[in-house]
């Protein structure tokens, strides 16, 4: 099985600011604009070799939103090349603990309610911090990604992925299909780096590089020192 990083799901929690700074300071392509879905609302960037999710949701209890960071980074989402079903099954062979198929839906402009994907999630692979593996049910997206990407000024360079296991992470995600470049690092077959290290605390990303022609930037680090932000 061969996967790769679908989209990134970037939690803000203020997601109006977030979606229009980014937005503006790298001059993003828009796949999906902020949308209010009631409970979350969620918006995508197009990059070269990957999807940017900017999103909130309303599930956090008093404690999680005074200790929450206003912008953190809160899961993945991996495509493979094999169907959903064939998908699950080769990570059940491949000892993972993953969930049922599961459906996405939303509401549409006639108020109806449509499955726009399907999701099998890795339950232990990264405790806490989303990871699973998606389907989408239409092409639309995936069309609307390749002409976009195609303009896209920037590509997803690599990040740092903080985990309390490095060595047992780094073999996770070779079984997934990753390559092995040196030490804790792999990468997918859209040259997304993952730069794996150990924490004592939870899961999560702690920083996420960008780059274009002119520059390579930490989204993270653009966020903390802008106005508003922390």
């Amino acid at each position: 099985m061969i996967s790769n990083f679908d989209h990134f799901l970037l939690y803000a929690s203020e997601p109006e600011k977030t979606f229009q700074f980014l937005k503006n300071r790298f001059q993003l392509n828009i796949l999906i604009p902020l949308t209010n879905f009631g409970p979350f609302q969620s918006g995508m960037f197009v990059f070269q070799n990957g999807i940017l999710e900017i999103l909130w949701y309303e599930n956090k209890s008093n404690e999680e939103k005074t200790n929450f960071p206003i912008n953190q980074f809160v899961g993945f989402a991996l495509q493979s090349d094999l169907d959903l079903t064939k998908t699950k099954r080769e990570l059940e062979n491949l000892e993972f603990t993953v969930s049922n198929v599961m459906e996405q839906k939303v509401f549409n402009a006639k108020s109806e309610e449509v499955v726009i994907s399907e999701i099998v999630m890795l339950d232990r692979f990264l405790g806490d911090f989303q990871t699973f593996f998606i389907e989408y049910k239409t092409d639309d997206l995936r069309k609307k990604f390749e002409e976009l990407s195609k303009t896209s000024l920037w590509e997803m360079e690599s990040f740092v992925l903080e985990t309390a296991n490095p060595e047992e992470t780094r073999n996770g995600f070779l079984s997934l299909g990753f390559k092995h470049e040196i030490d804790n690092c792999v990468f997918d077959s859209n040259g997304i780096k993952v730069k794996i290290q150990k924490t004592l605390s939870q899961n999560g990303i702690s920083s996420f590089v960008i780059q274009s022609k002119e520059e390579k930037v930490d989204i993270l680090q653009v966020l903390k020192e802008a106005n508003g932000y922390r």
